[in-house]
């Protein structure tokens, strides 16, 4: 294997590592056309000497892997669960139990879809048991407020019926 060959595996090595230092998940596919280049000019006899076929070579392999590839690739590498919709607002709405006091200002905890989450309120206290909504999440805090699922519940089962007849 000559020069030329290991140069394009080389930079092909290069650019996809350095997908890790640089945000968009793009570099990648430049390096995967490199690493084409490299392999086609090692397979085929006169190839490694035709440096504007290499360049031409790599320019069109690297576009096509990034225009019909990239959209394919792009939630596995960049942390997404395919399947999975990771979007923080999808929480927003939704409403978790207390299970340590929560006071204005300072963190308590919330059971959010099985999970214990630090969770505090604005202006807000609220008692282990109680049912909260989330407004909002801050990193790994979930921001709540009271629920109106849960005023709406605790209204219709205090009230008794009654037997006495009313006026």
């Amino acid at each position: 294997m000559g020069f030329v060959p290991l140069f394009w595996l080389l930079a092909g090595l290069l650019m996809i590592g350095s997908e890790f230092l640089v945000p968009g998940f793009v570099i990648f596919f430049f390096g995967a056309g490199a690493l084409a280049t490299g392999l086609l000019t090692w397979l085929i006899p006169g190839l490694e000497s035709s440096f504007p076929l290499q360049i031409a070579l790599w320019a069109t392999s690297s576009s096509l892997s990034l225009a019909f590839l990239r959209k394919y690739f792009k939630p596995i590498f960049s942390g997404k669960l395919l399947g999975k919709n990771n979007d923080d607002r999808d929480s927003i709405g939704e409403v978790a139990h207390v299970i340590e006091p929560i006071k204005p200002g300072e963190n308590g905890r919330v059971r959010y879809h099985g999970t214990s989450w630090s969770a505090m309120s604005y202006d807000e206290s609220f008692e282990v048991g109680e049912d909260v909504e989330i407004m909002s999440k801050d990193g790994m805090t979930l921001i709540v407020t009271r629920s109106i699922m849960g005023e709406i519940g605790d209204d219709e089962s205090s009230q008794e019926p009654t037997d006495s007849p009313t006026p």
